[in-house]
Parts: C-alpha cells; structure tokens; sequence
C-alpha cells in the first residue's frame, strides 16, 4: 500500500477532525464503551451546534480511498485536530504524528487512567474525561473552551511537506555486500547504517559496463563514490561531473591513433587511459609485457555508448613489448601448470557471490587465477561466503581438480580447484609478494 503524503489545498477552518477509536473497546477503568456512539452522538452533535464540521475517517460517505488516505486528506485540511488517546490506537498514534509534523491546531484528550504517550504529554495539556453524563458534560465545556481558544490565536505558518534532502551529493567509500547481475548493494564504511544500490547506469563514465556486475566488482572490495537522492530513494553512483559521452563520440573516430598510458594491470587484463580521459582494455594477445606507467600508441576500432566501451588494438603490433624490455614474454606452456590431484595452499584474490578465484602458492607467477566454485568449498566457508564474510587474502587449502585449455577464452588456460580438509602449508615468499 502506498500513502500519497502530499499537501492538497487550502486549510478549511471550520472542519474539526477527530483522530480516535472507532467501535467498542476497553477503557481504562474496565467498562467496554462504543466510540462511535461518542462521535456520532456528541461530537458529531457538538461541533454542529458550535457552527463547525466534524470529520472522521471512516464517515466520510462515497469515498472510495483507504482510512489512512481519508485520515491524511481529512488532517491536511482541518482547521482544528482532536485526538482522542483513551486506547491505544497504532493508526491514532499516526494521525497524531502526521498532525504534529504538519503543524496542526492540536487538541489532546483522554479518558482518566489512560496512559498518554511521552511526547504527547510533553507537548500538550491533556484534557481528562470520564464516560459518564456528568463527565461528557464537563467535556463539552472543555472542549469548547479549547476551540475557541485555539481560533482566536493567530495561526502559525503550517508545514510543507518536500522530499529529505540532506545534501544534493554525499561523497563516500562503501563496501561492497550483494552483488546481483543487474546491480550491487553498498554499505557506507563511516555511517553503517547508510546503506544503498548501484545500477550498471551510475557506473563511472569511464568504465566500462559488465554483463554482469560480478565481472567488474565482489563481495568485500571497497570503492569511492556518491550517496544521492533521486526519486525520493537513497541510491549509490561512480559517476562524477558531466556525461563525457558526447565528447567522446566527436574525439574518438574510427581508424584515429591516439596515444595511451597503461594505469592498470589485473588478472582481467591491462588497461589503459587515453588522451581525452576515456577508457580501454588492451586485447589479450597484445598485452604481454606491458606493465603500469607504460605508454603505447592505439587504433580506435569502435565506441559502444550503451555498453561505455571504447575498443581498441595497438597500433603497431612492436608495442606490445616496451622499449626497456628486451622480447615478449610467452605464455606459460601446459607443462608450467599444477597437475590434477596436486594439493596446494592458494590465497583468496578475488571473492564473487558464488564463487572465489585463488592464487595457488606453488604458482604464483601464473597469469591465471584458479577457481573455486561455492559447491566445491566446505560448508563452513560456503556459509561464510554467502554472508560476505570472505575477503581478499583468506587462506584456504585445496586440491587441483582440473587444468585445461578455457572453453571461453581462446588460448588461456583455466584451472579448477576444490578445498579439503587439512593444515594449511606456510605461505612462500614469492607468493605472499604477489598476493600482496
């Protein structure tokens, strides 16, 4: 159910809206009592006679809206609010919080012995009643009195109602918790309670958008962004400054050689920055050798503006090797690889949502991470994984399963590991400075 909070129009100063149980119900000193009696045959009866209209959510006739829309609509407009506390109500409770928020010329009542709410008790003076014919009639006194108070005191200035806005844009590190296909969910490290989604949309301009965001972001990893408000809904974005699309697409022609640096250099390949700010990954098969801070010169081959994605090859297959470096570097041969049946102590690198790739310690020169599927983990580090408790650099003791050429990925080679039981061997040098 969705309420439309919204202000409607003009304030009607002669409607009184009464905030109260409705039917029988159990007063404090034990008598059962029926409130819509009260209304219909004293309030109801009263403000007529005072020259005024009573409304109560559930009497509005030919209305066709929940309660709680009548109660809104019916407080929004009343000149005069009277909440009736004598038992406790969640939806009184709530109309006496929309009247407080909006300001609203408030009356508070309540049958003796009922408890009264703090906050109430602290903003308002309680006016005590008895459902007896003596204790109505002291009521209506009162009542009256209170009204014709309240009309004859200048009106102050009535609450707006606008979305919460407490900065256009809040600059934040986040951890990453879920990461779905479509999105990830972030959790703001400073104020754990902050907590929202980023779409593949709010991904930075300058990256390039996954398939799946599983591709590009795991569980534990932390990353810089914006908390905003769009849509009255809290939500995460990368993207900072204009769009630079456009520019992009006017900069970047097919065939044009522009000159690029290489600003980082993972297991998903080496990429590059170049000139103009946009961003690329070198192709697989041209990438060996190539190190951070290197520069190189790149062909544009085409630019996807749905998907951020500027693909480019080298211009000269010679600078695939730096200068400073004497030949490319081969792949690794299959005899280079760990063998099935190998046990190995292996390194968390990169932690998914089902699945983890680990470096194994007798291979760390290896350009291939080993994976480690959630229905090949114990259950105690599955349990782990599934509640985000898996971070980069965990220890974990396995047995090589699988090595062979990548059915996905022409030329590579992958690996395929389960974990086992056992003690864990000491971390080797070369490995502990990889992982590092």
């Amino acid at each position: 159910m969705t309420l439309d909070l919204r202000r409607r129009g003009a304030i009607e100063e002669d409607l009184v809206f009464f905030a109260m149980p409705y039917e029988e119900k159990e007063l404090p000193n034990g008598r059962v009592e029926n409130f819509d009696d009260l209304y219909e045959g004293h309030f109801e009866f009263w403000m007529k006679s005072w020259e005024l209209r009573a409304e109560r959510a559930d009497k509005v006739p030919g209305t066709t809206e929940s309660a709680l829309d009548v109660a809104w609509s019916g407080i929004d407009r009343a000149g005069i609010v009277v909440v009736d506390l004598s038992v406790p109500s969640t939806s009184v409770a709530m109309e006496l919080a929309w009247a407080m928020c909006l300001r609203k010329r408030l009356i508070v009542i309540a049958h003796r012995g009922a408890v009264v709410p703090s906050n109430a008790l602290g903003q308002f003076r309680v006016v005590w009643y008895e459902w007896s014919v003596r204790g109505l009639a002291d009521l209506r006194t009162s009542l009256r009195a209170e009204i014709d108070a309240l009309r004859q005191q200048r009106r102050e200035p009535e609450m707006d109602l606008r979305p919460y806005m407490p900065e256009d844009r809040l600059r934040a590190t986040v951890k990453i918790e879920e990461v779905h296909e479509e999105y990830i969910r972030v959790r703001d490290l400073n104020h754990p309670r902050r907590c929202a989604e980023m779409y593949k949309s709010d991904m930075s301009y300058r990256e390039a958008i996954p398939d799946h965001m599983s591709q590009r972001f795991h569980v534990g990893r932390t990353i810089p962004g914006f908390f905003v408000y769009r849509d009255n809904a809290l939500v995460f974005t990368q993207q900072e400054g204009p769009d630079p699309w456009d520019d992009w697409e006017r900069t970047y022609l097919r065939g044009q050689t522009l000159t690029a640096r290489v600003y980082d250099v993972n297991q998903g390949g080496v990429w590059v920055e170049l000139e103009g700010g946009g961003r690329s990954r070198v192709p697989t098969h041209q990438a060996a050798g190539l190190k951070t801070g290197d520069e190189l010169s790149v062909v544009i081959k085409w630019l996807d503006r749905g998907r951020q994605k500027i693909d480019i090859s080298l211009a000269d297959e010679s600078a695939t090797v730096p200068a400073q470096a004497a030949a490319p570097v081969p792949p690794p041969a299959l005899d280079d690889y760990p063998k099935a049946g190998e046990r190995q102590g292996a390194t968390v690198i990169v932690p998914s949502d089902s699945f983890v790739l680990v470096r194994l310690d007798g291979y760390p020169e290896l350009p291939t991470l080993a994976l480690l599927h959630a229905r090949r983990m114990s259950a105690s580090l599955r349990d782990d994984l599934e509640a985000g408790r898996v971070t980069e650099g965990r220890r974990v003791l396995v047995d090589v399963e699988e090595v062979g050429p990548s059915r996905s990925r022409p030329g590579r080679i992958d690996i395929k590991v389960r974990e086992i039981e056992g003690e864990l061997p000491p971390q080797t040098e070369a490995a502990q400075d990889v992982s590092a």
